[in-house]
C-alpha cells in the first residue's frame, strides 16, 4: 500500500510546530522540510552512491529532500548530503567508530549501509541496509550502540513522528513542574 507523504510530513509538521512552541528555552532547531527532490536530483544522488535508493525513501524524497531538524538536532538526508555533503562526511566518520564491535553485533557491516540522518551535537545516526543487503531496506538507530531497528523508512518516519510527540509531552511536564 502507498504510503500518503503529503498527509504524513504535514501531520509531522503540525507536531514539530508545536514542539516548537513549548520549547521555550529553544533547545531544538525548528525547520521546515526541504522541497522535494526533483527526478534528476533522484536520478544523480543513485548515480553518486552506485546503487538504487529504497523506494519508500525515494517516494518521501520526492515529497521532501531531507529535513533538519527532523528529531532533535538530527537532520534527515536530501539527495545533497546522501551525495557526499558536509552531514555525510559527518555520519561516515560516525559510522567508522562504530565499525567492528557495535555494527558486528548489530549484525551488519558497513558495507552493507549508508547514513540517512545524522545528529551534528549528538551521537545520534540513522542508517538504512543498501539494496544488496539481506533484508534490504531496514534503518537502524545508533547513539554508541544500537538503539532500535525499524522494518521500512515508513515504520522509521512514523517512529519519529511518535518521538516528538513525546517530546512535546515531556516538555509541557516539564515546565508545569517548574511553575
Amino acid at each position: 500500500m502507498p504510503v500518503n507523504w503529503k498527509g504524513e510530513i504535514v501531520r509531522l509538521t503540525y507536531v514539530k510546530q508545536e514542539l516548537a512552541e513549548v520549547d521555550c528555552q529553544k533547545l531544538w532547531p525548528w525547520h521546515l522540510p526541504s522541497v522535494a527532490a526533483s527526478e534528476q536530483e533522484i536520478l544523480e544522488c543513485k548515480n553518486r552512491l552506485g546503487f538504487a535508493l529504497d523506494p519508500q525513501f525515494v517516494d518521501f524524497l520526492r515529497h521532501a529532500n531531507g529535513w533538519r531538524g527532523f528529531i532533535q538536532s538530527t537532520d534527515l538526508f536530501g539527495t545533497t548530503d546522501l551525495g557526499g555533503g558536509g552531514s555525510m562526511l559527518l555520519a561516515q566518520e560516525m559510522l567508522g567508530y562504530l565499525e567492528g564491535d557495535v555494527l558486528a553485533q548489530a549484525g551488519i557491516t558497513k558495507e552493507s549501509v549508508f547514513p540517512i540522518a545524522v545528529s551534528s551535537v549528538d551521537l545520534d545516526l540513522f542508517v538504512m541496509t543498501k539494496p544488496s543487503s539481506v533484508p534490504a531496506g531496514i534503518v537502524i538507530w545508533f547513539a554508541g550502540y544500537e538503539i532500535q531497528r525499524f522494518s521500512n523508512f515508513h515504520e522509521f518516519f512514523l517512529a519519529i513522528v511518535d518521538y516528538n510527540i513525546l517530546q512535546i509531552e515531556n516538555l509541557k511536564k516539564s515546565d508545569q513542574a517548574d511553575h
